[in-house]
């Protein structure tokens, strides 16, 4: 009788350290596509900031960016322009090339 809890124990002690090493290795899997996933989006984040520095946006001098979000692409800053208000500017990070700028007249 003894015997037979003792196979059990060790049976079932094997299968849990099975398990936790399963887990383990898919955690290390899904780290590595995710550490992939945001270097994509980091070069992505490199090549907005490259492409307009090289080309520029067209934002007058003096101009500055209040917050930023990136996302599906896109590029979306609020800018401050002095004497002129705040604008919402949209650039393309494929290639750098601003889509619109939109003013924000009388939105205080």
């Amino acid at each position: 009788m003894i015997t037979y809890l003792k196979i059990v124990v060790i049976v079932l002690g094997v299968m849990i350290a099975a398990g936790v090493a399963v887990i383990g290795v898919k955690l290390a899997e899904k780290s590595d596509e995710l550490a992939e996933r945001s270097g994509d989006a980091a070069g992505d984040a490199e090549e907005a900031t490259a492409a307009p520095a090289r080309r520029g946006l067209g934002l007058p001098a003096g101009a500055q960016v209040r917050r930023m979000a990136v996302g599906e692409g896109r590029l979306v800053l609020a800018v401050a322009v002095p004497g002129a208000g705040e604008r919402i500017v949209i650039v393309d990070l494929r290639d750098g090339r601003m889509v619109a700028a939109i003013a924000l007249e009388g939105m205080r």
